[in-house]
C-alpha cells in the first residue's frame, strides 16, 4: 500500500489539473450567453418588467387544432413581431373559467409554441395545460392576455 499511495496522490493531482485546464479552455472558447459582444454581462430580470405597446404586433394565436378532441387538441401561438417576447405569466383562456398561465418562456421573432390540453412534459416548443377535459370548443374563442391582463390576441374557433 505504501508503494501505491504516491501514485494515487499523483493521479488525483493530474486529474484535478486536467479538469481545471479543460474548464479554462472551454470558458475561453465559449463565451457566456449572458454577455453581449463587448463581454459585458446582460442583466437578468424576472417577470415582465417591459411589455411592448398594445399597438405593436407580438404573439398571435395561429390556430386551434382538433377542438373538443381532448387527447389531440392544441393551440398554436407564433411571435409575429420583430422582438423577443417574455411570455412569463401571460394567460391563455377560453373566455370561461379555463386558464393557462405560461411558465418562464421567451418566444423569439418567428418562433412558435404549441399548448396541448393534456398532461405532458413541457419543452421549449410544446407546453401542456394538464386540463382534466377538452378546453376548446367549435364556435368558442381563445384569448391571449399579457402579464398585466391586457388582451394581445383573440381567435374565434371555426
Amino acid at each position: 500500500m505504501k508503494k501505491i499511495f504516491p501514485y494515487l496522490i499523483i493521479n488525483v493531482a493530474v486529474s484535478a489539473i486536467t479538469m481545471l485546464a479543460v474548464i479554462f479552455i472551454w470558458n475561453a472558447l465559449h463565451p457566456s450567453p449572458l454577455a453581449d459582444e463587448s463581454g459585458n454581462k446582460i442583466a437578468i430580470t424576472t417577470g415582465n418588467t417591459h411589455l411592448p405597446p398594445l399597438t405593436q404586433k407580438t404573439i398571435e394565436i395561429q390556430s386551434v387544432f382538433l377542438p373538443g378532441e381532448f387527447n389531440y387538441e392544441k393551440i398554436s401561438l407564433k411571435n409575429v413581431g420583430d422582438d423577443p417576447v417574455d411570455m412569463t405569466d401571460w394567460v391563455l383562456s377560453n373566455g370561461l373559467n379555463d386558464k393557462f398561465t405560461f411558465p418562464a418562456l421567451t418566444i423569439y421573432p418567428n418562433g412558435a409554441v404549441d399548448v396541448y390540453s393534456t398532461a405532458g412534459v413541457n419543452t421549449a416548443v410544446e407546453l401542456f395545460w394538464s386540463s382534466p377535459d377538452a378546453v376548446w370548443k367549435p364556435g368558442g374563442k381563445a384569448i391571449l392576455s399579457d402579464s398585466k391582463g391586457q388582451e394581445r390576441s383573440r381567435y374565434i374557433i371555426p
